[in-house]
């Protein structure tokens, strides 16, 4: 009875201590700041590429478990104006971005990112990242295509 009662306790330990693991990095704050801007600062980096303005993020979503997070949030220029897209025929929606991030060897690094598409693209991307922990996910990123 008292090794029942011992397993049944390490098993409720265990997953506390998983729930416990999955962090909100919604906000800034002083225990995720390092972490956070690091992530962002290579998203904006990203992006820049694609549009060649200088970005920040209205944060939905962030979410950080493991090695892996996932970010979605709503881009906006620096200055406050108006983002000015590529002319090279694409169609784009403004402003949501996505971004699933790893960390390795103490660096976070992007495994995939989108922004400004006209369809729900992260749709799935839990299944083509099966190692990254569903938790951090939005259900739609949860969601098979």
């Amino acid at each position: 009875m008292k090794k029942l009662l011992f397993i049944l306790f390490l098993g409720f330990s265990i997953q506390s201590t998983y729930a416990q693991t999955v962090q909100d990095f919604k906000v800034k704050n002083t225990s995720n700041e390092k972490d956070r801007t690091m992530m962002l600062d290579l998203l904006r980096a990203d992006l820049y590429k694609m549009v060649k303005q200088e970005l920040i993020f209205a944060v939905v979503h962030f979410k950080v478990a493991g090695n892996y997070a996932w970010f979605e949030g709503n881009a906006q220029r620096k200055d406050g104006k108006e983002i000015q897209f590529p002319d090279d025929d694409l169609p784009h929606d403004c402003c949501y971005a996505t971004s699933l991030f790893k960390k390795s060897n103490g660096k976070w690094y992007i495994l995939e990112s989108f922004a400004f598409g006209t369809d729900i693209w992260y749709m799935g991307t839990a299944q083509r990242f099966p190692d990254a922990p569903k938790v951090i996910f939005t259900p739609l990123a949860r969601r098979n295509n």
